[in-house]
């Protein structure tokens, strides 16, 4: 019987390396493709009665191959990663429809819910923003009356508390003006990564940092921050 359970799981391996394929050319490239005429770009779920699928590809040549089959020219549209993440991945989750993610009309497609397509993406941006952030050699945080503002946010039926980094004092301008702080506060990124995570790690905080421009914060542990800067 085991035998026969791990069979039928095996088509989600294709499919989940799919995904992640999708995921990592996406971020590389800084964009994604759909077709020109977006009302095309879309099937309905092989898996989830009465969802649609909106598509989308990593690869130009595969994009152009399907627009010539389902659009009858190869014209494609081009969605920079930001946009697509900011902007159409949660329009998607309005409407609870689904991502079909470097879509090829296999019996077995990869059909990703965007929360979860989001996250995967604002994740595999993680190293290119540390790159960044080394390269710029510093942070903002906003300050209170008595050192780094710290944000509360429910999750999960919890609270969670956090420090939220920024990458220009820009923006930690507005965030100040939102939340009532009194500063905004420089940390030199060897001053952050010796001893702001630490002291953020030792109260417990987590860190919210935005990789992707525009689509939320990504919450981490001060010492999943501090690993990947020392992969950097």
């Amino acid at each position: 019987m085991g035998h026969v359970h791990a069979m039928l799981q095996l088509p989600r391996i294709p499919e989940l390396a799919q995904r992640d394929r999708f995921v990592r050319r996406a971020v590389k490239e800084g964009r994604v493709l759909t077709l020109a005429d977006q009302e095309l770009a879309s099937v309905a779920s092989q898996k989830v009665t009465g969802r649609t699928v909106q598509l989308f590809w990593s690869s130009s040549i595969e994009a152009k191959r399907w627009a010539e089959a389902l659009a009858g020219d190869d014209a494609l549209q081009i969605i920079p990663l930001p946009t697509f993440a900011a902007d159409i991945l949660p329009g998607i989750g309005v409407a609870k429809g689904l991502a079909g993610t470097d879509w090829v009309a296999d019996p077995i497609e990869a059909e990703i819910d965007p929360a979860d397509l989001l996250l995967r993406l604002k994740t595999e941006s993680l190293s290119q923003y540390v790159v960044n952030l080394e390269a710029h050699g510093e942070v903002y945080l906003v300050a209170g009356d008595d050192g780094p503002l710290v944000e509360v946010v429910q999750r999960r039926q919890a609270e969670v508390k956090r420090l939220v980094l920024f990458t220009t004092r820009q923006d930690a301008e507005r965030y100040m003006k939102r939340s009532g702080g009194a500063s905004v506060m420089s940390d030199p990124v060897a001053d952050f990564r010796g001893s702001t995570l630490r002291w953020a790690a030792e109260r417990g905080y987590e860190i919210a940092i935005e990789p992707i421009l525009g689509a939320g914060p990504l919450d981490l542990k001060p010492q999943a921050l501090a690993a990947r800067f020392s992969a950097a």
